[in-house]
């Protein structure tokens, strides 16, 4: 099924979430992130507040063993309030991917926020060490605007209309256990290359950005609905028959626009809620974006002391995703050179240009302190999104097919300690296609190495928050 009409399909199912008159829609990585107040009556004013911490790791799998500390990751906040609506927030935050080395990349963001009747103006500041192992003037701190924060906004409260401008991300993630991230996270070449090779010059590079845009939300009680459009320039060359895969001579570069929408229902009363979200963009083949467009159901209800959460997620993957060198930022240099996802062959990755889709369905029972649950999860072969489960990730020794479709068992529990929870869980995936890797076979050419279909993970997460909304589990389970 195209994932235009699954979305037709799945808008008449319904209903989203509310906040308050004076908060935009947020998405799941808002709440990890911390941005909205749970309980504004544990604030406290004049004063700081150590706000959150976030502790995420794989604890043990059988084709890596032990991964502790390898890719954890770590959030810490710290806000300052002089009122509900005013305040300054100072973050700390880890994403590492592959190797412990990455964890280099992380940021420290610093938030101002301000109410005045009815606006509000929030600024996202980045600070970053520039540290960059081949940069020459690697050397110093700054700190400036975070260019693809969804954290940076100004919005007008008008009855029941809430209006928001984003200058530069306008929300565009889908999905909380299959979150895709930016759906709308394009490319651009810098350095007018001609022709692009398989490594840069001095002034050649990929600049990754988000799409800016407005977004209009219609509060009926417990009922938001919001839709919103975007518009971001990127580089291309002007000849006709240029080709990214094919032809990649490039006569002279214009600047081009891409459109991106986004619409979205949320429905939160009593515990319970209802997210439906949809984001597509415009011009992936030249704009080398991952993906092209998402859509996710997401439902959470009470029933007594059981709870139940239900996700469906489809993403269809961009027509020429740039498979890029976060570390040259470049393409990544391979043999045979090629700009987009390729196996080592050099043909193209069968999920390129597809429609992915993924299932979850997790039950649990609240005790006092305490829910064990268990959790069911099924991947197709071409769902993309940011876990490493994702089929452009999770791949054979030949990287001409993923994982083939991935079926994912779990059990797990929740203990609740004052404003902390402590979650660990095991997970045992099971593959169509030869995919995880044989912690006694590592050779340095992959397709050497031995390859097996079945993994165990064992996780283990931690979550402070201030507020107590540790225990919501609306978002958190």
């Amino acid at each position: 099924m195209k994932l235009e009409g699954l979305m037709r399909l799945k808008l008449f199912i319904l209903m989203f979430l509310f906040i308050n008159a004076h908060a935009q829609i947020v998405t799941q990585q808002n709440i990890l992130q911390g941005i909205v107040i749970e309980d504004p009556n544990a604030l406290k004013m004049n004063e700081v507040i150590f706000d959150r911490v976030i502790y995420d790791d794989n604890v043990y799998s059988t084709s890596k063993k032990t991964e502790l500390g390898d890719q954890a990751r770590v959030d810490m906040a710290f806000r300052y309030h002089t009122d509900v609506m005013t305040f300054v927030r100072f973050r700390y935050s880890t994403d590492p991917s592959e190797e412990r080395e990455n964890n280099k990349t992380s940021r420290f963001e610093l938030i101002f926020s301000k109410q005045v009747n009815r606006m509000t103006f929030q600024l996202d500041l980045e600070m970053l060490t520039n540290d960059v192992a081949n940069d020459g003037d690697s050397s110093g701190s700054s700190i400036g605007l975070d260019l693809d924060s969804d954290d940076t906004f100004i919005n007008y409260a008008l009855d029941k209309f809430l209006i928001t401008f984003y200058p530069f991300n306008f929300r565009s993630d889908v999905g909380d256990e299959f979150n895709t991230l930016d759906v709308t996270r394009i490319n651009t070449i810098l350095g007018s290359p001609d022709p692009i090779n398989s490594t840069a010059t001095a002034d050649e590079r990929i600049v990754t950005k988000t799409i800016p845009g407005i977004e209009i939300q219609y509060m009926l009680g417990p009922t938001s609905i919001y839709a919103g459009a975007g518009v971001a320039t990127y580089l291309y060359p002007t000849n006709g028959d240029f080709d990214i895969e094919d032809n990649r001579n490039a006569d002279s570069w214009e600047r081009k626009e891409t459109v991106a929408y986004k619409a979205g229902l949320l429905y939160l009363s009593d515990g319970d809620k209802i997210n439906l979200q949809y984001v597509t963009h415009q011009n992936t083949k030249e704009t080398g974006a991952l993906l092209k467009s998402a859509a996710s159901l997401n439902a959470f209800k009470n029933f007594g002391n059981f709870i139940v959460e239900f996700e469906t997620t489809a993403s269809q993957a961009g027509d020429a995703p740039y498979n890029i060198d976060r570390d040259t930022n470049w393409f990544v240099n391979q043999v045979p050179f090629r700009a987009i996802f390729s196996d080592k062959s050099g043909e193209e990755q069968d999920w390129v240009g597809k429609t992915g889709q993924a299932y979850s369905f997790k039950i649990g029972k609240n005790f006092k302190d305490f829910t064990p649950y268990i959790d069911l999860k099924y991947q197709d072969e071409y769902f993309i999104f940011q876990g490493r489960e994702s089929a452009h990730l999770l791949r054979n020794k030949q990287e001409d097919r993923s994982h083939g479709g991935l079926q994912r068992y779990a059990v797990g529990a929740y203990l609740y300690y004052d404003n902390f929870y402590f979650n660990t869980q095991i997970e045992h995936q099971i593959a169509e296609n030869p995919v995880f890797t044989n912690s006694t076979d590592l050779r340095d050419d992959r397709e050497l190495s031995t390859f097996e279909k079945e993994n165990t993970l064992l996780t283990l997460n931690i979550v402070f928050t201030f507020d107590g909304s540790n225990r919501n589990q609306t978002w958190w389970f």
